[in-house]
């Protein structure tokens, strides 16, 4: 079976560098973007089964990423990477399939439950 293709969309670089690392030693095949324009362009060129998007970009909101991606790729299987310990995702958001189970918290203390939740996510 071909790797999971997981696209991180944050500019945060030690943070991107630290999940693509982890992800690619557990057979995940990873790129990265640090703006949400440079994400969405990655988007239109390569196909990916899940996102990993922080909430706070420089360019737009997180919300509004997941929202044109999942236009570009209905497929997509996202997931909102944030240090807000209370967020919850809006309406538009839960109607694509945005869950608790969607939410990544900073600092990530568990990295293994990133893999499953994917996992869990693209393979259903």
């Amino acid at each position: 079976m071909n790797a999971i293709r997981v696209i991180i969309i944050d500019d945060e670089k030690m943070i991107t560098k630290m999940l693509k690392g982890y992800l690619e030693d557990h057979g995940f095949a990873v790129m990265t973007a640090s703006s949400g324009e440079e994400g969405l362009a990655l988007l239109y060129r390569e196909t990916f089964d899940a996102a990993i998007v922080d909430l706070r970009l420089p360019d737009m909101d997180g919300n509004e990423v997941i929202t044109k991606a999942v236009a570009i790729q209905p497929r997509l299987q996202c997931f909102i990477h944030t240090g807000s310990v209370d967020y919850m995702p809006a309406d538009d958001l839960t109607s694509l399939g945005i869950d608790a189970d969607s939410i990544i918290h900073k600092p990530i203390r568990d990295m293994s439950e990133i893999c499953r939740k994917i996992e869990k996510k693209v393979k259903g």
